[in-house]
């Protein structure tokens, strides 16, 4: 069609660019393209409200940013009947409204885990079977703890000498071990990884991400369950961080998206010359 200039090949090359589809920035293709996930909207926005887990790392977040301000505002020690001291109020409560939400909901969480304690005695390597059973059954009493617990909070069982807030700091205690257990689980493995190879790959980086995750959520059940107490803002920051890694990974993913479909017509028409000359028939 446009014969064998330069000329002709630069605009044979310009039409095809003009029949892609193009794709702004921020769009979710290219948030594909970067980091698999859709873009920030209300639809995505939806979605992960549509999910139960994302709904409460979604409340999760919105409780230790509760906590952050309740941290910050003991800080600077607020008068009695002051503007601030009345915010702190009104955000405790929301704190302990939103943990005793997402309680509620933690029921039947454990089954999981039980069922895949099984898995876990099929794991060769003798230390990483016990560090593994370690993990998931203290993760296991945890959540069975914390239901009796709830009950006792609502008085279903008797209290005792371990009332309802004191059992869940009990149970708080096997969390704080489980998360333990999960970053020593995952620094092993990103040391095994490294000796592996001399670049630094992304299973590394995941190693060190969910080692850093279990980490802060060591110090926040410690000072939960006054295993080893910190304080609020400290914290409730540590949450925020971990939440939002949570919420990040409940975040839907972006759509593929398919080819340009290009008419037959206009894919003829925009046929490079190469094409033409081969599709010519040589004479004898």
């Amino acid at each position: 069609v446009f014969g064998k200039t330069a000329s002709g090949h630069s605009r044979w090359a310009a039409r095809l660019r003009r029949c892609r589809p193009s794709h702004p920035r921020g769009s979710p293709v290219h948030s594909e393209r970067s980091g698999n996930m859709a873009a920030l909207s209300l639809d995505s926005f939806n979605a992960l409200c549509g999910k139960a887990e994302g709904r409460d790392k979604l409340a999760r977040l919105f409780q230790y940013s509760a906590r952050a301000f309740v941290g910050l505002a003991s800080l600077a020690a607020p008068k009695a009947g002051s503007k601030l001291s009345l915010l702190e109020g009104h955000a405790r409560t929301a704190m302990v409204q939103l943990a005793g939400a997402r309680r509620t909901h933690r029921w039947c969480k454990e089954l999981p885990v039980i069922q895949s304690l099984p898995k876990s005695l099929s794991i060769k390597d003798p230390v990483d079977r016990v560090l593994d059973l370690l993990q998931k059954a203290s993760l296991a009493t945890f959540m069975i703890v914390d239901h009796i617990g709830h009950m006792k909070q609502w008085k279903i069982l008797p209290g005792g000498k371990r009332a309802g807030a004191g059992t869940i700091q009990l149970g708080l205690k096997f969390f704080c071990f489980s998360n333990m257990v999960g970053a020593l689980v995952q620094m092993k493995k990103f040391f095994a990884l490294s000796a592996s190879s001399d670049d630094t790959s992304k299973a590394e980086l995941t190693c060190l991400k969910t080692a850093f995750k279990h980490m802060l959520l060591v110090l926040q059940t410690a000072h939960l369950s006054l295993l080893c107490p910190s304080h609020d803002a400290l914290v409730g920051f540590a949450g925020m961080i971990t939440s939002f890694m949570d919420v990040k990974a409940q975040w839907p993913a972006a759509k593929p998206v398919a080819a340009a479909v290009v008419p037959k017509a206009l894919a003829m028409e925009v046929a490079p010359p190469e094409a033409d000359e081969k599709a010519k028939p040589k004479s004898s």
